[in-house]
Order: structure tokens, then C-alpha cells, then sequence
């Protein structure tokens, strides 16, 4: 990712070196307070250092409030000098740092799409946008109340760190390190009520976003998926003047959404490249798993990372745009809790909410440190329902996409777009900071039932609206409402044919060294939070014949992994006894 790397002393002229920390940097900058360092991909950064007036390092990609071009350095000095406050209502995704005579301030985007982490010890400040790396600097723990959502539930319900003594710096908010104490602006964000947003309002905006690469002759690549959300995208490209772009599909298990997909742009003469995932032997598969779960924190399984490797094969000149996230302009987030019905949350019946979000990842952890987790999850859940307008005030299915706005996206979305920083400049159209502030003004009729997505390719792109859209590797009718989809799929699947190869048990033998060294290791036997028997029992009878168990050991070794990162150990033979860093261009 384009990453940022800094340090801020408690006492003058005691600033350390930090290079052993991170790789070799773009730039960097040092005074008698405080030395950063930048580096990743270039075309993700935006610096000065040599004004006397005003220097800074920023991360990510900057779009301006007006959504009408990228932000480059002099428009970053023209925010920080003129206002500070204007920082946070910019679109796109970024963190940076200001730099002072004898202080300095970071900041972050409004939708908490990238991240700073804090953590201080005697001598001063360390942060940076890898939390991995960041624990190098000291001995950290897991938070299990933090942390306890993340695992529990569908995607963590705090913004807050999942490790002790580690400060999140997200959404918006602000800190600002000065007199050798830091003091935290912290921010909440959400859209309001206060005009009505037409079908052709949202067409109009929507595409400012998708064609901010015209204006620079850019080449816009989209990455199409059987589904509806980035087929909207498709039809609006198919339908503006500009011409200088084309499709990327990535090979997967769910081939209808390759097989779909190809099948529309073949029809449409419309070019496109299809990628595998890169080959890796088995060091270089250790290597990118503590790579890939080091930097993203367990937002995903050991498993799914094998099936992000494309982005290295694509292009850093390209512009990337894709579909994430556009459930939430057609209400089709926590259905389960939908279907519970308003009163559980104006109620705050937090257990009846819990049940309804949970997902079964693995039951490695003892019944003290459960305890402590399930009183964690009812406190974040307290605490974003306070925060949150109420119910009666915005209706339940605004509420509910308030909701996945303010956790999931900051907690799930947000560590894969810094990953991806590494490797492409791209961004997600429809997660758009002056976008998003429109979503209370569009009526919820409107966005039910994909009907504000189904209207928008009408009359322009009728003929999109043949082609079957895919959910996992189930092919429906493009007609289907939710509910229609939702049966379809469960019918489909029960009487489908299964795959002969099962992608995940070729994945988990090949990793059956480590998993069972590490198992049968010490530091796994002594870590006080596992419920060691029953991790030992099912990873063996996995091993052993019962292939029902490989969800199980899949998120066991998801976090193995980050626990060794924590702990600064590692089982594998393969690897050093230093966790590796992997150094991205």
C-alpha cells in the first residue's frame, strides 16, 4: 500500500532512527521532534517537505468535495493552509500528517477508508497505516472486547483497535501530537435529511465518480462481476462518450460470474483481460499470508487471501473502479436483522441484535475469554446505537444501512483498499463521501428491491437487463427481487452438482505442516485464551478424514497467523524466525 511511518519524541533532539521498521522509503522527513518516512506506490502518494510554509505526506487517493478531479500537492497545500476542517469532507480515500516547527497533526478521510494507528510508549509516538508494523515496536496484546465483534459477528462493530495500548485514527477524526502530549478530535459522520435526490440526480453524481479519469485521458479498467452492482457501472461507461476504457474479470470457484460476465462483453465487443491468481510455492504462500493478514487484521480468512492475489498482474497506470459496496443503494444489507423487525434495536434487545448478525468463524477461544467478548460486543452495540439517529427518526432500513456505513465499511472494507493501495490506483464509485451524503434524501421505496439500480438502465441499457446476474455460483433471472433470489439460490444449491475439487481442502493440505506444527507447538499450548483441546480434537479430525471441520481450521490458521505477528514468533520451518515483511513496488 502507500504506506506512512513516523515517530514523534517526548524530549528535543532524541528523535531515533525508524528505517528498521519499514521498508525503503519514497521520501522522507526528519527535525528535532519527530522523523516520517513514505513509500509503496508512488502514484498513491502526495508530499512536500521543502516549503518553509507548509509540509505534509499523504496516503491514498484524494478526490475534491466538488468530485470534479484527483487531488494532487497543490491542492493538498491549498486545504491544509486555508482549512484544516475542509480535510475531512473531501471524497475519495487518505490519511496524512501535517508538519509544524515543533508539532504535528494527523488526519484522516470521512468514511474510514484509511487508517492511522497510534501507539505510544516512554520515549514518544510511533503511528502509521500498518498495524503490523507497528507492533514491532513493542509488546502488544490482543483486545478482546475490541476484538470480539470482528470474530463473532459478520464484521467488527467498533472502530476502535484490536490490540491493547494501540489508538485507531479513522472516519474523519483527527490528532494532534504537540508540548509532548497528544490530543485525539475525534469525528461521526453520517448522511442527514435534507433534500430529495431523483433517479436522474443520482445518475448525474454516480457518474461524475465513474468517469473522474476522463479529464486526464485516464484508462479506466472495471471489474466486472456477474452482479448487479458493477453491471450499473458497465451500462453508465457503455453509455458516456468516453472511450478509453475496458473490463478485468479475475478467475475464481464461482465460474458463472466469469462465464456471465465474459458472455456480456463479448456480446458488446467490449474488451477485457482475465486474470488468475499468481502462482505461489509454499514459502511464497507463507510469506503472503503473514503479509496479507498482518495488514488487513483478520478482515478476512487465510483462505479468501489466496483468491486476492490478481491485483499484482494489473496495471499501476490504470485506473480501477469496481461495484463494492452498492448494497447499499439497493437495501440489501443485514437482512436477517431486517427480518427481526425495528423493535430489537429501539428495545436494544443487544442479544436478540448479536444472534441476528453472527457469523461462525471458529470456537478456538476458552469460556473466560468468550465471557469477556460477548460483554464486549454488547458495549459496542450500545454504543453505535447512542450514536446513531433513532429508528422513528430515519425508519429501520435507513438505520440498518447507517449501520453497515459506520462499522463494516470501516472495519471490513477499509483494510482491503489499503492493501489494494499497494498495488493500483483505485476506488469504489459508489462509497463516495458527497455521494453517500445523499443516501437519507433518496427514498428507501426508491432503493428497495434493487428497483433504483433496475431504473437506471432503462431506456439507455434494456438489453443488459437479459443476462442472468450471479450470487456465489448461483445464475438467477435479472427480474428476481431479493426474496425470489434468496429461495432460488437455496434450491439451486440443494440440488446443483458439487465440485469434485474442494479449492479450500487442496489450500489446507498444503498448509498442513504449519498448521500442525504450530499446533503442537508451546507458545499454541500456553496462550492463555485458546480452548486448546478443542482446537487440537478438530484440527486432527480434520486431518483425519472430516472434511466438515475445514471452516474451522481455516480461521484457526487466520488467527494463528496475526497471533504470531502479535508474539513476534514463528512455527513455520519455512520461514525466518522473524515474521517476514514482504516488500511491494
Amino acid at each position: 500500500m502507500s504506506w506512512l511511518f513516523g515517530f514523534y519524541s517526548k524530549q528535543l533532539n532524541n528523535v531515533p532512527s525508524i528505517s528498521k521498521y519499514h521498508p525503503e522509503p519514497v521520501s522522507s522527513y526528519h527535525n528535532s521532534n519527530c522523523i516520517i518516512a513514505v513509500g509503496g506506490n508512488e502514484n498513491l502518494l502526495n508530499y512536500q517537505t521543502g516549503n518553509n510554509q507548509i509540509k505534509f505526506f499523504i496516503c491514498g487517493l484524494g478526490i475534491s468535495a466538488n468530485a470534479d478531479s484527483f487531488l494532487c500537492v497543490k491542492e493538498w497545500d491549498k486545504l491544509l493552509l486555508t482549512s484544516s476542517e475542509n480535510i475531512s469532507k473531501q471524497n475519495g480515500h487518505y490519511c496524512g500528517v501535517q508538519i509544524n516547527d515543533d508539532s504535528i497533526s494527523l488526519f484522516t478521510d470521512p468514511m474510514g477508508l484509511r487508517v492511522i494507528h497510534i501507539a505510544e510508549n516512554n520515549e514518544g509516538w510511533f503511528f502509521s497505516t500498518r498495524l503490523d508494523w507497528i507492533l514491532k515496536t513493542g509488546a502488544f496484546e490482543i483486545d478482546f472486547p475490541s476484538f470480539s465483534s470482528r470474530w463473532l459477528l459478520f464484521n467488527q462493530v467498533s472502530t476502535k483497535s484490536i490490540v491493547k495500548k494501540i489508538i485507531n485514527l479513522n472516519c474523519g477524526s483527527k490528532a494532534y501530537i504537540s508540548n509532548y502530549k497528544i490530543g485525539i478530535k475525534s469525528n461521526f459522520w453520517v448522511p442527514e435529511k435534507t433534500k430529495d435526490i431523483t433517479l436522474d440526480e443520482f445518475r448525474h453524481n454516480l457518474n461524475k465518480f465513474i468517469l473522474l479519469g476522463a479529464k486526464q485521458n485516464k484508462h479506466i479498467s472495471l471489474s466486472l462481476s456477474g452482479g448487479l452492482d458493477s453491471r450499473v457501472l458497465l451500462s453508465l461507461l457503455i453509455n458516456s462518450d468516453y472511450k478509453n476504457w475496458d473490463c478485468h474479470l479475475f478467475k475464481s470457484e464461482s465460474l458463472m460470474d466469469n462465464v456471465i460476465a465474459a458472455k456480456i462483453l463479448n456480446d458488446h465487443n467490449i474488451p477485457y483481460r482475465l486474470f488468475s491468481p499468481a502462482a505461489q510455492n509454499e514459502s511464497d504462500k507463507l510469506n503472503y499470508l503473514f503479509e496479507y493478514i498482518g495488514s488487513t487484521y483478520i478482515s478476512e480468512s487465510a483462505y479468501t487471501s489466496q483468491k486476492l492475489t490478481h491485483y499484482s498482474n494489473l496495471s499501476q497506470n490504470d485506473l480501477i473502479i469496481d461495484g463494492a459496496f452498492g448494497e447499499m443503494w439497493r437495501r440489501e444489507f443485514l437482512t436477517r436483522l431486517y427480518l427481526a423487525g425495528p423493535k430489537i434495536v429501539e428495545g436494544k434487545n443487544l442479544t436478540g441484535i448479536s444472534n441476528a448478525i453472527k457469523f461462525n468463524r471458529a470456537d478456538i477461544f476458552n469460556q473466560d475469554t468468550l465471557n469477556e467478548m460477548h460483554a464486549g460486543i454488547n458495549n459496542q452495540l450500545n454504543d453505535i446505537i447512542d450514536l446513531l439517529p433513532p429508528v422513528k427518526e430515519i425508519g429501520f432500513g435507513n438505520w440498518l444501512d447507517l449501520f453497515s456505513l459506520k462499522t463494516r465499511l470501516v472495519t471490513y472494507m477499509a483494510p482491503e483498499q489499503a492493501r489494494l493501495d499497494n498495488f493500483v490506483t483505485s476506488y469504489m464509485p459508489y462509497i463516495q463521501f458527497t455521494l453517500l451524503n445523499d443516501l437519507l434524501n433518496m427514498p428507501l421505496s426508491l432503493r428497495k428491491n434493487h428497483r433504483l439500480f433496475n431504473k437506471l438502465f432503462y431506456p439507455q441499457s434494456v438489453d443488459l437487463t437479459k443476462y442472468k446476474l450471479v450470487k456465489g455460483n448461483v445464475p438467477y433471472p435479472f427480474y428476481f427481487n431479493p426474496v425470489m433470489k434468496r429461495v432460488y439460490s437455496i434450491a439451486y444449491s440443494k440440488f446443483a452438482p458439487k465440485e469434485k475439487n474442494n479449492g479450500l481442502d487442496l489450500f489446507l493440505e498444503g498448509m498442513k505442516e504449519f498448521i500442525m506444527d504450530s499446533v503442537s507447538s508451546s507458545e499454541v499450548r500456553s496462550y492463555s485464551p485458546y480452548n486448546y483441546e478443542n482446537i487440537a480434537n478438530n484440527i486432527n479430525s480434520y486431518y483425519n478424514g472430516h472434511s466438515s471441520k475445514s471452516d474451522y481450521v481455516n480461521w484457526f490458521l487466520t488467527f494463528e497467523i496475526f497471533r504470531q505477528i502479535l508474539q513476534k514468533t514463528s512455527i513455520s520451518p519455512i520461514l525466518s524466525k522473524e515474521i517476514p515483511t514482504v516488500i511491494m513496488s
